[in-house]
């Protein structure tokens, strides 16, 4: 398997294509379909799908541009955007040798989602490095945000994170170094009480 990382959007956003040196598929579009699209062909890969790990603008970019060239979108299955496969927790999703777990992590946003692979996890906003994603914005969950840290938390101390944004001291980090440098992993319960709801 082998991962692109494309940066830029409308806040340092991270864009992923993960490929097999054949097939490819997007993670998190963030930039100019152009822009993508240009990597890709010029990689010679045939891209399968397109997913967004959730549906705040910044990472949804040109889906309609994604659409009318037939590329299939995937998304929660909550989310309010129309997408051609539906996602829950648990599902497997991938292309040939590369396959992905889905993993529902509701707080920054409902429909918010990760994919993990066994070694490899795309947090999208949920989890960045030295931080996590708001749940002061319109559809985030205080009240959920703990209970998805702590599933994250639990996975292996080696298993790598890739955020939507680059945010921290570095673009990719560890599961076991969030649980050392990362405060919404220690003491998440202390830090979401003043936004939490009746």
């Amino acid at each position: 398997m082998n991962i692109k990382t494309l940066y830029g959007g409308y806040d340092r956003n991270f864009t992923y294509i993960i490929d097999n040196s054949e097939e490819c598929f997007i993670i998190d579009p963030a930039l100019p379909f152009e822009e993508i699209i240009d990597y890709i062909k010029k990689q010679k890969l045939t891209l399968k799908f397109v997913i967004f790990l959730h549906s705040h603008f910044d990472h949804i970019m040109d889906l309609d541009k994604y659409r009318e060239k037939g590329f299939n979108i995937f998304g929660h299955e909550s989310s309010p955007i129309f997408v051609q496969k539906k996602l829950k927790d648990n599902d497997e999703i991938g292309i040939k040798g590369v396959m992905f777990k889905v993993i529902h992590t509701p707080g920054h946003k409902f429909d918010a989602v990760c994919l993990y692979d066994g070694k490899n996890l795309f947090t999208s906003d949920t989890l960045f490095v030295e931080g996590c994603g708001r749940v002061d914005l319109l559809g985030s969950d205080p009240n959920l945000m703990p209970a998805t840290l702590e599933k994250l938390k639990s996975l292996p101390d080696d298993t790598i994170i890739y955020p939507g944004h680059d945010y921290g001291s570095t673009p990719t980090s560890t599961i076991g170094k969030e649980k050392k440098n990362n405060p919404y992993l220690n003491q998440s319960e202390k830090y979401f009480t003043r936004f939490k709801k009746d």
